[in-house]
């Protein structure tokens, strides 16, 4: 995917890559003692010192107040990253709308705005993206009002069919067929407009990092991200790293087959997992049997209240996402997979069916993943795309 230059300013710039890993550590694990950090990140105190004592000057980090260090019980003030003191715009952007967040260090949402994209042009896309970070940060009409703190960095995600292509001059492009857009310099445009460093990346991709760095996959080495929607996606952490893939190989995630004889996807072969599970196919196979048109959200109140054609339908893309998730989980050998997406109500409505299909395509091993299941709310897209940006700000990488 495309990211953005290092051009975050200030000390940030400069700092070894111990001092970045010591931040990094702080905004993911919360205050610690100085002791524990040297333990955590295998430094000596002398050189813990070095590394912090700039960063407390600078006002980067904060000490605490006086606390017993839990490894040795001296007096000690924690350290912690001024959080509060630094803001990151996070954009989704969808077929149809743009999803908007402004979060401190931490990803916290401190404001969130969505609107409907007017003009799918790339370069109106980005004068929209500007006026919603203006909203969202007080500084309507122009500048920032007095004691605003304006965002060092923005992370821009799009959707699964977005990649990286032909490089012209050594800058990245990018495709979004469901905007139109084909070849795109999309982040110098949103660079121009927003007037911040911009990393680009895949929406997916983002959501793992979230969830890894602020999400149910914090503190875990290892863990899959599935979601279910208009489209199925797929992230896999390894190692605490995000496993690259081509968008063909991601692509081709969604068109698993889970049973040969299941319902026909639109490229001509049965039973995959888009087919099954995502959210066009099952307003179809809902609609064709009530004779009418429906959409995603009333089949799952439908499908909540009762009724018999909803629910089963409801029921057998449960069984499928089980089958789905026994899938990832026995050839990545993850033990926690995470469900994201405006999807995944069906697995709250049918989770039963959905953990004995787990359970029977683990060989009946019961409890062997765990399954967590977020919000299907479009503000954690936009969050991911916050985070990015915090990863690159703080890393000094992609």
């Amino acid at each position: 995917m495309v990211v953005g230059p290092r051009r975050w300013g200030g000390m940030w710039d400069a700092l070894p890559d111990a001092a970045r890993s010591i931040v990094k550590e702080l905004i993911i694990h919360g205050p610690q003692s100085r002791t524990a950090l040297a333990k955590t990140l295998h430094l000596s105190t002398g050189s813990l010192t070095r590394l912090t004592k700039p960063l407390v000057d600078a006002g980067l980090l904060v000490e605490g107040e006086v606390v017993h260090d839990p490894v040795n019980g001296r007096p000690t003030r924690p350290l912690d990253v001024a959080a509060g003191e630094h803001r990151f715009l996070g954009l989704k952007l969808t077929a149809d709308r743009v999803h908007a967040v402004v979060t401190d260090l931490r990803a916290e949402v401190i404001a969130g705005r969505d609107e409907a994209i007017t003009d799918r042009a790339p370069e109106a896309v980005c004068l929209q993206a500007r006026r919603l970070l203006d909203e969202l940060t007080g500084g309507l009409g122009g500048g920032l009002p007095t004691g605003a703190i304006a965002p060092v960095g923005a992370g821009i995600t799009i959707g699964g069919n977005a990649r990286a292509s032909t490089q012209i001059g050594g800058e990245q492009l990018v495709d979004a067929p469901y905007l139109g857009w084909e070849q795109v310099e999309l982040r110098p445009l949103m660079e121009r407009a927003l007037g911040v460093p911009c990393v680009v990346k895949n929406d997916v991709a983002a959501l793992a990092h979230q969830h890894h760095w602020f999400g149910p996959g914090r503190g875990l080495r290892d863990f899959a991200l599935v979601t279910i929607g208009a489209g199925i996606g797929y992230a896999l952490i390894v190692h605490d790293h995000l496993v690259a893939a081509a968008e063909a190989d991601l692509g081709m995630f969604g068109h698993l087959v889970l049973h040969p004889g299941g319902p026909l996807c639109p490229e001509g072969h049965r039973g995959c997992a888009a087919a099954y599970l995502s959210s066009w196919s099952i307003e179809g196979t809902v609609g064709q049997a009530l004779r009418r048109e429906v959409g995603y959200d009333e089949v799952m109140r439908l499908a909540a209240a009762g009724d018999r054609v909803c629910l089963s339908v409801v029921r057998e893309a449960a069984q499928a996402l089980g089958r789905l998730i026994a899938m990832v989980a026995t050839m990545s050998m993850v033990k926690t997979v995470v469900l994201a997406g405006e999807g995944v109500e069906l697995a709250r409505i049918a989770k039963d069916e959905l953990g004995r299909a787990l359970t029977a395509n683990r060989r009946g091993v019961p409890g062997s993943v765990n399954v967590v299941i977020e919000a299907d709310d479009f503000r954690e897209w936009a969050r991911g795309g916050a985070v990015v940006a915090i990863q690159s700000f703080v890393t000094g990488s992609d």
